[in-house]
């Protein structure tokens, strides 16, 4: 058994960054690779938010989510532990990633992301407690992190013509920060900007909740004859996309310069 590193937290959404980071930094001290540990954030954030959202149903009341991460053999293990009613996410039906891309709902994914992105997913209730525990095997290597900045309480617009706008998130994109690309979005939406650019040259994670404001904003774009059109992705966020596949759904491009250019083409 490896040294078994634990963190407790209270039962709010603006907690999931703290235990986020508590992951990263036993995920790296374990030797984990860049990969395995962006698996691993996203894998807690996508729980903690389910137990806070759909477990509590955001009325904890302050009470704790309890989170360990161990290197055991080769296998690290994380386990998410709260007092909340009897509630086995594996019992959720997850969205089919196969289904026709206009009948989906854009949230729903945070489950499909936990198995997909983890080993193996276990789930027991124990003395009235919930227990989740989620294992990554991979191979150890150097892991040369960078950490996370805080993202601004608006994201940076700039005007290209009367129907397009380039927005420019950063940092992280999960349950607490969703919102401020959403607000920023609709309220282009709302001044008659329908060719959204989103540049995500500056985004180093997304959560469901990331890629649930984008879909939903895609489709209000759509509805008045407009686009949400993103460049600039990071290799592991355009494999969260191909994942599920919303690469089929969304322009992708490279960069802003490529994505400008090619619309550029059309009109």
């Amino acid at each position: 058994m490896g040294e078994v590193s634990r963190l407790v937290v209270s039962a709010r959404l603006e907690n999931v960054r703290q235990a986020c980071d508590f992951i990263v930094e036993a995920a790296e001290a374990a030797a984990l690779d860049e990969r395995a540990v962006y698996h691993c954030q996203m894998a807690v954030d996508e729980a903690l938010t389910n137990v806070i959202e759909h477990g509590y149903t955001y009325q904890s009341n302050g009470s704790p989510i309890e989170i360990t991460a161990e290197m055991n053999a080769g296998v690290f293990v994380i386990t998410i532990i709260d007092e909340g009613p009897a509630f086995n996410p594996l019992e959720h039906e997850a969205p089919d990633p196969a289904a026709p891309l206009d009948t989906r709902e854009p949230g729903g994914w945070g489950i499909y992301f936990i198995r997909k992105l983890m080993d193996d997913v276990q789930y027991t209730r124990t003395a009235n407690r919930n227990f989740l525990t989620l294992t990554k095997h991979v191979p150890r290597s150097d892991v040369s992190g960078a950490p996370v900045e805080e993202t601004d309480a608006l994201f940076p617009v700039r005007q290209l013509d009367s129907g397009a706008v380039i927005v420019s998130p950063s940092g992280r994109l999960d349950s607490n920060t969703s919102p401020m690309l959403e607000n920023t979005l609709t309220m282009q939406l709302e001044q008659g900007h329908t060719w959204l650019f989103v540049d995500m040259i500056d985004v180093e994670y997304i959560a469901s909740s990331g890629l649930k404001v984008l879909v939903s904003i895609w489709r209000r774009a759509q509805e008045r004859d407009g686009n949400v059109i993103l460049s600039g992705l990071q290799p592991r966020i355009v494999e969260i996309f191909e994942m599920v596949g919303f690469d089929m759904l969304l322009d992708i491009f490279p960069d802003i310069d490529s994505a400008l250019a090619a619309q550029a083409k059309k009109t």
